[in-house]
């Protein structure tokens, strides 16, 4: 989230424009919901869109793998010159079938499985921070316009103000020196609402990039998080999709490695052919087959090399689920301890603002009683504003606190 640093003076903006919480921005964009900006980038996210191909290859793969257990037919033809004679052409039907190959077929396939397991768990927690990017654009974009909605009021009421300074002057009750400072602050008003304005376009491209919309978008405030215990969200950080991915990774990097281990097993293969054509003297003969054992003796140490790769490739496999572990139940607790916080902070200025309200209504009235100076009006509406700001502020914090969360708990957004 973005921090909106508030740096200058506030100042005569009417009590109760500030107990209200609506926003005075025009509604002239295309209302939308956080979830319906979700659907939409998912629709329009090209990095989901090639891990889903990613996983197809690896689905393909799989298969590859599996037509390893089946025979393959084939037909084959040659023919042979010799001396410049001919006659010597031969054409078969071979039928081929690896009867064993030391389990190492049975157990790729069973490795490419889990691959593809992993690559669509992965997939699924893209899809999980693909919607806290949303969210983080989505609520980015409408504390931006609740800060418009606040900085249209002052330029107003500084208007107004100025107004009433010049009545004043005009009867002796106010010098001109006040109205010179109420137009300095007009045009400080002005500058830092055409440059909220400008962070309000920016932040609108964000989420139109991210929706694939070509329109203003006018985003609809998300419900407030509750308080929840932290232990559901620990034992679905523990099961979600990347950890569970991480296991199948490291389940697949196990069998590579007993793979790996019995290249030294020997293998039976059947081929047998059925001759078409046949040169002499085995033309009227149409029937070959041939029962083939391969035990291997020596590889030059690509067995020892094959075993060695496997281990490191296992080991590292280890450590990545291990880091996902850790990274998923950390980024739980940070989280937790985040929103906690939010919901503390928020509970705080509701109180804050409801006694600077109250502050700004007696300051108001003791000014007319001459009690107090102008500056102290001035004081009490500042104060008064800049609550309400960071109010503004804190209801998005929170709200993305309660994202952030669920998506580190593992929340699954597939109704989302």
């Amino acid at each position: 989230m973005r921090s909106f640093l508030i740096s200058f003076p506030f100042h005569l903006l009417l009590t109760a424009v500030y107990a209200q919480n609506v926003s005075t921005v025009p509604a002239t964009g295309l209302s939308i919901t956080l979830d319906q900006a979700f659907k939409l980038s998912l629709a329009k996210s090209e990095t989901l869109a090639s891990s889903a191909e990613g996983i197809k290859q690896l689905a393909a793969f799989e298969n590859q793998i599996r037509s390893y257990f089946l025979p393959a037919l084939s037909l084959n033809t040659s023919e042979t010159l010799n001396s410049g004679q001919s006659g010597k052409g031969q054409s078969a039907i071979n039928l081929s079938y690896s009867i064993f190959d030391g389990m190492r077929d049975y157990i790729s396939a069973k490795s490419a499985g889990l691959k593809t397991e992993s690559g669509k768990l992965s997939l699924a927690r893209a899809r999980q921070n693909l919607y806290q990017s949303v969210a983080l654009a989505f609520l980015d974009l409408a504390n931006i316009r609740q800060e418009l909605s606040v900085r249209q009021e002052q330029l107003n009421v500084s208007e107004a103000r100025i107004k009433e300074l010049r009545d004043r002057e005009k009867i002796g009750r106010s010098r001109e020196s006040e109205v010179l400072a109420a137009q300095a602050q007009l045009a400080q008003d002005d500058a830092d609402l055409q440059s909220a304005r400008s962070r309000e376009s920016l932040a609108q491209f964000e989420l139109r990039f991210l929706t694939g919309l070509n329109a203003d978008l006018e985003p609809e405030q998300p419900r407030l998080p509750e308080k929840h215990r932290i232990e559901p969200y620990l034992a679905g950080a523990a099961r979600r999709s990347d950890v569970e991915a991480a296991r199948k990774a490291l389940e697949a990097a196990r069998l590579d490695t007993d793979i790996a281990k019995k290249l030294v097993w020997p293998s039976l293969a059947l081929n047998a052919d059925y001759y078409l054509t046949r040169p002499s003297p085995n033309q009227d003969s149409h029937w070959g087959s041939a029962l083939t054992l391969k035990i291997p003796l020596y590889t030059g140490g690509l067995s020892g090399a094959s075993v060695d790769q496997a281990f490191a490739k296992q080991a590292s496999a280890e450590y990545a689920l291990k880091l996902a572990i850790r990274q998923a139940d950390t980024e739980v607790r940070q989280a937790y301890s985040t929103l906690m916080h939010s919901i503390a902070v928020l509970d705080s200025l509701k109180k804050a603002l409801k006694l600077a309200d109250e502050n700004a209504k007696f300051q108001s009235r003791d000014y007319t009683m001459g009690l107090v100076t102008n500056l102290d009006v001035l004081n009490a509406q500042n104060t008064l504003l800049q609550t309400k700001l960071k109010l503004e502020m804190a209801r998005a914090q929170t709200c993305l606190a309660g994202i952030q969360l669920e998506v580190a708990g593992g929340v699954n957004t597939e109704g989302k």
